[in-house]
């Protein structure tokens, strides 16, 4: 009678071995399992990071490689534009100044540095920015919190999309002090976002061409005109100007046409030149 009662004991507690045996198993196996997935879960996550960084990276890459390739053909084109203007008669001398070789220490550094080029006839000074912008831009958009957003009839369907966005974007400083943004447009993975410049370079062109003219006019004693001039090398961008009213000084242009245009204008109209001997003293304040 005593030992089937203690088989019987024994074979609970067996029963009850391998009961907890098995969860202790089991919870080993969902432990193992969650590590795992976390594992596999964290890896994918740096192998996204890691391949969106590489890809920022080649993009800035190709950005600067971009830019660049804009330069030179800018220079290029402006070598080619005002050769034929010399031949022509239009001017008789003319100096590209690259503003980037100029010293930090230059009198007209502050001024200049704004400026890809700084191109000198006896006719006139053109300070150009080059541009190179493949995505849709908004360009030159002004939100003042004096006035309400209102659409004008005669806005497109992108200046009132730009002047809301820029109005949102401004809303978050709280400030009541108008403001100009230049903003582009980027369309990828199912998303669209905006990067803001955090500077206008149309208002920037033109400010830093006036004060040029100015700083000219007081070392020369003689006044010469100075234009601004934003030049877009791709005349595929996607332009959106802002319908707000443009400052004097500066121009916009996106093809070599156009830029031969505006200087070929400039020459012609111009109401007085430099003689030779006051266009080597300004060629000469550049070096």
């Amino acid at each position: 009678m005593f030992f089937p009662i203690i088989l019987a004991i024994i074979i609970v507690i067996l029963i009850l071995v391998i009961i907890i045996e098995r969860r202790v198993m089991n919870h080993k196996l969902e432990t193992e399992t969650y590590a795992k997935d976390q594992l596999v879960n964290k890896i994918s996550l740096i192998t996204r990071e890691n391949t969106y960084l590489k890809n920022q990276m080649l993009e800035k890459n190709a950005s600067n490689d971009t830019h660049h390739h804009g330069l030179r053909k800018a220079k290029q084109e402006l070598q080619e534009i005002l050769s034929q203007y010399q031949k022509e008669g239009a001017i008789s001398f003319f100096d590209i100044i690259t503003t980037g070789n100029l010293a930090v220490k230059h009198p007209l550094f502050e001024y200049a540095r704004a400026f890809d080029y700084i191109v000198i006839t006896e006719k006139g000074l053109f300070n150009i920015n080059v541009k190179n912008w493949k995505q849709k831009t908004f360009y030159h958009f002004t939100v003042d919190p004096s006035t309400a957003l209102e659409n004008n009839q005669e806005d497109t369907v992108n200046q009132i999309v730009g002047r809301y966005i820029a109005d949102q974007f401004h809303s978050q400083f709280q400030s009541t002090r108008p403001t100009t943004y230049t903003f582009i447009e980027r369309i990828r993975n199912n998303s669209v976002t905006y990067d803001f410049y955090n500077y206008d370079p149309y208002e920037q062109s033109s400010k830093n061409a006036k004060a040029l003219e100015d700083r000219i006019a007081e070392k020369l004693n003689h006044r010469i005109q100075n234009i601004g001039l934003v030049y877009f090398t791709d005349g595929s961008v996607n332009l959106i100007d802002g319908p707000t009213e443009r400052q004097d000084f500066v121009e916009t242009v996106s093809s070599k046409s156009s830029l031969k245009e505006v200087i070929g204008e400039t020459v012609t109209h111009a109401p007085e030149s430099l003689s030779e001997e006051q266009y080597n003293a300004l060629l000469s304040h550049f070096h």
